[in-house]
């Protein structure tokens, strides 16, 4: 009898518990590599009203795994098209680089929100609902590493070295861009249009995109430095100047704030475009 009660309570506190979204990690996922560091391009845009969702569920897996994940939005498409100025929805989150992408990859062709994990499954499994993001990421997450990333930074330059983990034979870019969190201005949210939503991790610009080495052959140990100049002024300004020079822009894209804004670099496969390791760090300016 008391086996029975036991067994029914348990039963009552499955039955009465909420199902929530979200994540869902098994137990054989469990596994990652500590070294492993994984990018999730989210492709949004403020008049979108599903895409708050892929922001929680960016988010969620952020929660589940740390500074292992590194977010980046992109806003695309004719749902970040900004308003006329003085109106909500006036400001212009659009680069020519997220433009670029998104034609590139196709990722808006079946709607936003989608994304890319590493840029795997290139070119015909790339592009994913936010749905399949968290099982990408932990299968990503399990691999080993052929690179680490270190960067450091001052108000003109970005040093970035890269350590080499094993001897490799292959091409590969590195990529460098700016991104900024804390971004207070209107996001369209399920029907409600919300004047004080918090955009964060978005790309504001590319600072590079280049062969990381002139040889094709890694050795294990060895070291690639790159420094990068800026000026963030002028990078400003030539988002000002994409926007009014871009269907629909209206040279509302300024107002960078340096003091929320980031590094994002990567490395990636210059043949099968994944991303094979990637870093973040705080801008110092």
């Amino acid at each position: 009898m008391k086996q029975y009660i036991t067994l029914l309570s348990i039963i009552l506190i499955i039955t009465s518990c909420d199902v929530e979204d979200g994540p869902f990690i098994n137990d054989y996922d469990s596994y990652v590599n500590p070294d492993k560091k994984v990018l999730i391009e989210d492709f949004t845009g403020h008049k979108c009203p599903n895409c708050p969702d892929a922001a929680r569920e960016l988010d969620a897996i952020h929660d589940i795994y740390g500074d292992q994940i590194i977010g980046m939005a992109l806003h695309v498409t004719n749902y970040a098209r900004p308003d006329a100025i003085g109106n909500p929805f006036d400001y212009d989150f659009r680069t020519n680089w997220g433009d670029n992408w998104d034609a590139f990859y196709g990722i808006s062709d079946e709607g936003l929100p989608r994304g890319m994990v590493n840029r795997s499954g290139y070119p015909d499994e790339h592009g994913l609902s936010k749905g399949e993001w968290a099982t990408t990421v932990a299968n990503e997450l399990k691999k080993e590493i052929a690179f680490k990333i270190y960067i450091s930074s001052d108000e003109s330059s970005i040093s970035i070295i890269s350590e080499v983990q094993n001897n490799i034979n292959a091409d590969y870019n590195l990529v460098v861009c700016l991104t900024e969190s804390n971004i207070i201005n209107w996001q369209q949210d399920g029907g409600n249009s919300v004047e004080n939503y918090e955009h964060n991790h978005v790309l504001r610009t590319v600072l590079s995109d280049q062969v990381l080495s002139n040889s094709t052959n890694y050795v294990a140990d060895q070291e690639i430095e790159n420094s990068i100049p800026y000026d963030l002024d002028d990078l400003e300004q030539e988002n000002i100047d994409y926007s009014n020079t871009s269907v629909g822009g209206n040279g509302n894209a300024g107002g960078w704030n340096a003091n929320n804004m980031s590094i994002v670099a990567y490395i990636y496969n210059t043949n099968t475009k994944e991303i094979v390791q990637v870093e973040e760090a705080l801008l110092i300016n």
